[in-house]
């Protein structure tokens, strides 16, 4: 049994944009006391990702009730913004006035479910997450339970340095000293099923947390991260667990993953052309070229070439 309505969510920011490119650049000093990845410009960056992810959902995921494109104050140029089955939604609409405006992904993220006319279930998605090959709503939620894809060669680790990977390790850690579990698993970074009311008493149970986040302008080591909802429904025995992720041996003998993630260097472009995966992730990273940028479209363009109901 698969729930009757399942909306979609994406965050989307448009970085050429010259109005918040100025109000961005008067907090940019606040981002010296973060990470050095919190404030990158690839983080960013705009490569017309979200117009190909919209084609992705028409064409594979066409049983989508309502789509939600969280923005500050931004809107696509090519957005059809008349068709009923897509609305903008502002950091206002969803975030208290006295912390914005916010570049911290994870503040957004966890105000998700103050979307009022959000369904009780939804995926979430980056606007760099596409639905690359068909997928049913079986593929999400199952027994009205949201699948939980995990890493199967990842798991929390205290060892690990980089700014993503202390985060992750932050909410297992919270799960597992307040409730005395232990789930080692690591996000396969994609698009993600959720509960409405699951996500919220997942917030409600670490407010104190999520608080300390929304203080934080942008990201930082010790801000809630979305996989604390993953490590809660676990917990409650509320949601299904999916290991993924496949090592090139088994590759090799026509094991498709469910969910693969690339990011735009080189070496990775023939990769994504050629997965058969459902879900793709083609992450901006320090690593990627303008080059394998430009090869990348030209893969989206192929991909998915027709143009959806969601563009002008």
């Amino acid at each position: 049994m698969v729930p009757e309505k399942i909306d979609l969510v994406y965050t989307w920011v448009n970085d050429k944009d010259p109005a918040w490119r100025e109000k961005k650049s008067k907090f940019d000093s606040e981002a010296f006391s973060c990470d050095k990845d919190a404030n990158s410009s690839y983080r960013y960056f705009n490569n017309d990702e979200l117009k190909y992810s919209l084609r992705s959902v028409q064409k594979n995921i066409p049983w989508i009730n309502k789509i939600f494109i969280i923005t500050d104050n931004q809107k696509p140029e090519w957005l059809n913004l008349n068709n009923e089955k897509i609305r903008v939604v502002d950091h206002k609409e969803i975030l208290p006035a006295e912390i914005l405006p916010t570049y911290n992904a994870c503040t957004i993220e966890n105000a998700i479910p103050n979307i009022k006319e959000l369904s009780e279930y939804f995926i979430y998605a980056n606007d760099d997450m596409f639905f690359w090959n068909e997928a049913a709503p079986e593929f999400f939620f199952e027994d009205e339970k949201p699948v939980y894809r995990v890493d199967k060669r990842l798991y929390p680790n205290k060892k690990y340095k980089h700014l993503y990977g202390s985060m992750v390790y932050m909410a297992y850690s919270l799960v597992k000293e307040r409730f005395g579990v232990s789930f080692p698993y690591f996000s396969h970074h994609n698009a993600d099923a959720y509960k409405k009311s699951l996500f919220l008493e997942c917030m409600e149970e670490f407010k104190k947390e999520a608080d300390v986040t929304s203080k934080n302008r942008f990201r930082k080591s010790n801000d809630l991260q979305r996989m604390i909802v993953t490590y809660y429904s676990l917990y409650k025995k509320a949601a299904v667990l999916k290991k993924v992720g496949i090592c090139p041996i088994k590759r090799f003998f026509g094991l498709i993953p469910d969910s693969e993630y690339f990011d735009m260097r080189p070496s990775n472009v023939n990769k994504i052309a050629n997965s058969k995966a459902k879900l793709m992730c083609i992450n901006d990273s320090r690593k990627s070229t303008d080059a394998a940028r430009t090869k990348i479209k030209e893969i989206l363009e192929t991909k998915f070439p027709e143009k959806s109901e969601f563009e002008v």
